[in-house]
């Protein structure tokens, strides 16, 4: 069964309830340039929180050159952390691939 994302391409949104995944590549860079997109890489975020009266502490993780190991373990430490959710962000919708899942929502007004 194909997982199901909540999505926003802002950068500076930050979901308190969720671990974000933010994917990117030198996209810009090489459109500019007239070449195709980069190869996507990723990197896994999760805010300071409580889980089970402890606290857990903010952590920034990656790159992550695979990603479908990066929403793996973004969904690992979901669960592990007791947070509600996964959000993506992406720095170009190009960059998703289904076989990632689905883009179920976008978060507007962040």
């Amino acid at each position: 069964m194909a997982r199901g994302y909540a999505w926003t391409d802002d950068e500076d949104h930050v979901a308190v309830d969720a671990v974000t995944v933010s994917i990117g590549s030198d996209t810009r860079i090489l459109k500019i340039a007239g070449l195709e997109f980069g190869t996507p890489s990723a990197w896994v975020y999760w805010p300071a929180t409580l889980h089970q009266g402890e606290p857990i502490e903010p952590r920034t993780e990656g790159p992550f050159e695979d990603v479908g190991v990066a929403l793996d373990y973004a969904e690992q430490m979901s669960d592990l952390y007791g947070f509600k959710r996964v959000v993506v962000v992406l720095q170009d919708i190009a960059l998703w691939r289904q076989e990632w899942g689905a883009l179920d929502g976008r978060l507007d007004g962040c």
